[in-house]
Formats: structure tokens, C-alpha cells, sequence
């Protein structure tokens, strides 16, 4: 079965990324399916990731890290900008065609055999489930030493916790679908939390919230699992901003350029160092920084020809953070936005923090997936006194405020990752129309 074969398959399957739905979260419904297929989440060593932000970013160090030292790694990420298989590759790249295609066969066999009836509770199957066990096949079939997982909402009934992994890494984690993971630090630090296994090392980023890191300690006790707080070695990270737009960062005996910007993306490669030496100590330092200059992902903090960002932040803690970032490297810049977001985000405090920054701003929708109506984040955004406007078809607002931009100016496209998917897509159609 070709790839596009194998996606117009699993639309068929409810898909919580562009239909958010209650209740359809359960762990028996993979460990049905992976049992009947040999369990491979078992047969290669990983590594397993929450948290509200820095997740990809992290993943992607992660592995870089481990394939500099000559193993092969795979990488399972949510959402894709551009290309499906992003979600199952490598730092390298895709696989090629025939694992994916070997994989879908198994899976695809397997899956149109089992009644209804013969599935947990009778449930049908969701498209995050399937594409997940599809990872499982897909990185059995290419024979990686180890995968670097991300979770894709959540962490207790994500369908990646079904994984017994080397590390459990906690990333930052802020309110939001606070609908499904509960409406406070609290709850939503207990979701995440639901990752961390028995006697398993557990790698605590940076949190913003005291709670949450009272609620990972308390989990991690109880599992008599061993827990470190990267918060305790920040004293030794330096970082500084290059010319070239790169991130100069020392740690100890590890020195490296990041390809990513930001304070917080200084934090995620401490984050990812630490995991790394705690769990694959036969990785050298020489290793740990040659993987680090390699790591890259698109949609953050993505500078195009100097003058577009395209930043998949969608959370209070990480537009600040763009902001900030924004401000720090381009001062004598003025700003344009293209904004929209997800409609369980925290849209009301996320609003005010735009005010007295952008020369224009424009909210407008992609199709992709449930976004917050670009009125109602108007009309929020006039109750705050920030003067902006609304064209809801998104390729005609980029080329509104493209066409106005001159030396000058600096257009700043972020509240979603499935909106930078689709100015990337245009993006990238412009170019290969000249």
C-alpha cells in the first residue's frame, strides 16, 4: 500500500487533532493492537516526552545527540508542517518508500480483520492510535538502535504511553485543553505525570509552576523512580546570540551552536544533554555538540529570507517567549502579525500580551483544524484596546500584510503550529512558481 494510500485509510478514523471529542482516550484499545502484533513499542530502546511546549524541539536534540554517536534513531512527532511522514522519520530524513509501505500492509491486514465486536469495549479505533502503532511497525521494520516519542496530548491515556522507556522527560507545561486534561497546574501536571514509569530516571525541564513540579515528585516517589530537575544546573548554561542568527551555547565541557533560538531553546538542549547523559552515558561530549549544531525543526522561531518568523507557539508562557525573542534579535525592526489559535487555548490572556508590539495585525483561520473564530479573538482583542483586523481566508491575509512590507519590517506568523503549516505550504509554492 502506497503512503497516500495508507493516509486516505486512516481518514476514515476520527481524528482529535482536526475533531477534538471527550472520551476517546483509552490505553487498552494499543495494547490490544500491539499485542497482536508482536509488541513492537517493546523491541527498541526509547525515550518518552510530555509537556505543553519544547516538546519537538527536544525530541529532535535528543536524537541528533544519539545518532552522532553512530546509532540510529527515530523520531515521532505531532503535528506535521509540511509532509505525513514527519511524523516518523529520522534527524537524517524520511524512511524510504518500502518501510512505509510494509508497514502500512501490516497494519492496514491487521486492522480490517478485527470486527467491531472483538475490539476493547467495543470502540472503534481513532487515527492517533493507528498512527502511532504505525510508528511502532515502521521503526521495528527499519531496524533503529532507539526512538525518541512525543506525546500527543496529555501523557496517562496518550497512545504512546504504552512504551517502557529508558527516561521519562517532563517538559514545561502551561494551562491548556484544559477541557481534557483538567483546569488547573495540578491535574494537568497529574496527566503528564502518568508517563513516568517504575524505577524509570525522570528528566524535569524547567517548569514555570511550582505545583507541577510538586506533583512530578511526588509521582516519581511513589514509583521509586529516580528524578532529576534540569532547574538545579542552570547555573552552568551560558547562551548568547550569533550574527548568523544561531544560539552559542557552553555547558560545562560541551560547547555547540544551536540552530534554534530563544531562552527556552537553551533550556531544551540542557534538557536533552541531561537526559542523554543520564540514560546513554557511552555518548561523549564531542557527540553531545556535534548532534546539537545538527538539530533543526520548522515552525520554530523559523527565520525565512529575513523577514518572515513562523513560530508554532500557542500557549501564554511561549508567545511571550516569542516576543521576547523577537524584540532581542531584531531591535530596530518594526513588526507585523498573522495570528490565529486552536480553540481550547487560553485566548484571553493570550491577547493582552500583543498589545503595544505589532504596526499591524492581522487574526485570521486556517481550515486545517478547530480554530478559535477570528471575531471572537477581535473582539478581545478590542475590549484590550489593540487596534487590528480580520480576513479570515488566510492566503488572502499573508498577502495583505506581505504586500505591505518594506526593509523595514519584520511579519511574525505564530498562535499555531497548523497555521505555520499552511503559510509554509504557500511559502514554499511561491518559491517554486519563480
Amino acid at each position: 500500500m502506497t503512503l497516500t494510500s495508507f493516509e486516505n485509510w486512516l481518514n476514515n478514523y476520527l481524528n482529535f487533532e482536526k475533531t477534538q471529542t471527550k472520551n476517546i482516550f483509552w490505553l487498552d484499545s494499543m495494547f490490544y493492537l500491539c499485542n497482536k502484533l508482536g509488541n513492537p513499542q517493546n523491541q527498541i530502546p526509547c525515550i518518552h516526552i510530555a509537556g505543553s511546549k519544547g516538546k519537538g524541539s527536544t525530541a529532535n536534540m535528543i536524537a541528533n545527540i544519539i545518532e552522532a554517536s553512530g546509532k540510529k534513531c527515530g523520531i515521532y512527532a505531532s503535528p506535521h508542517i509540511i509532509d505525513f511522514r514527519e511524523r516518523i522519520c529520522t534527524p537524517r530524513g524520511f524512511f524510504e518508500d518500502e518501510i512505509y509501505e510494509k508497514a502500512a500492509d501490516e497494519l492496514t491486514a491487521l486492522v480490517d480483520s478485527i470486527p467491531l465486536s472483538d475490539l476493547p469495549g467495543q470502540r472503534p479505533l481513532t487515527w492517533f492510535e493507528l498512527v502511532t502503532v504505525f510508528a511502532f511497525l515502521c521503526y521495528r521494520i527499519a531496524k533503529v538502535d532507539y526512538v525518541v516519542y512525543e506525546v500527543g496530548l496529555g501523557g496517562r491515556l496518550d497512545s504512546t504511553n504504552v512504551v517502557n522507556p529508558l527516561a521519562s522527560v517532563l517538559m514545561p507545561i502551561e494551562l491548556e485543553h484544559t477541557e481534557f486534561l483538567g483546569d488547573t497546574i495540578t491535574k494537568i501536571a497529574g496527566e503528564k505525570a502518568g508517563i513516568i514509569k517504575a524505577q524509570t530516571p525522570v528528566i524535569v525541564s524547567p517548569q514555570n509552576y511550582s505545583d507541577a513540579d510538586k506533583v512530578f515528585s511526588q509521582k516519581a516517589k511513589e514509583l521509586n523512580s529516580p528524578i532529576i530537575f534540569v532547574n538545579d544546573y542552570l547555573k552552568e548554561l551560558n547562551y548568547s546570540y550569533t550574527n548568523d542568527n544561531k544560539t552559542k551555547l557552553s555547558f560545562l565541557s560541551i560547547e555547540t551552536e544551536l540552530n534554534f533560538l530563544g531562552k527556552v531553546q537553551a533550556y531544551n538542549a540542557l534538557t536533552a544533554i541531561i537526559t542523554i547523559q543520564k540514560v546513554l552515558p557511552f555518548i561523549s561530549a564531542e557527540q553531545i555538540s556535534a548532534g546539537l549544531k545538527k538539530a533543526f525543526l520548522p515552525g520554530r522561531f523559523e527565520i525565512i529570507n529575513n523577514s518572515i518568523i513562523l513560530d508554532g507557539a500557542h500557549t501564554v508562557k511561549s508567545i511571550n517567549n516569542t516576543l521576547q525573542t523577537l524584540k532581542i534579535l531584531f531591535p530596530e525592526k518594526k513588526y507585523k502579525l498573522l495570528f490565529a489559535c486552536a480553540g481550547d487555548k487560553d485566548i484571553k490572556d493570550i491577547i493582552p500580551l500583543l498589545k503595544n508590539t505589532f504596526t499591524r495585525i492581522i487574526f485570521t483561520q486556517p481550515e486545517t483544524v478547530r480554530h478559535c473564530d477570528a471575531e471572537q479573538t477581535y473582539l478581545i482583542a478590542n475590549q484590550n484596546s489593540i487596534e487590528s483586523e480580520v480576513i479570515k481566508n488566510l492566503k488572502v491575509a499573508y498577502n495583505t500584510l506581505k504586500s505591505t512590507m518594506n526593509d523595514d519590517d519584520i511579519l511574525l506568523v505564530t498562535g499555531s503550529f497548523y497555521l505555520v503549516s499552511e503559510i509554509k505550504q504557500l511559502i514554499t509554492a511561491e518559491s517554486n512558481d519563480k
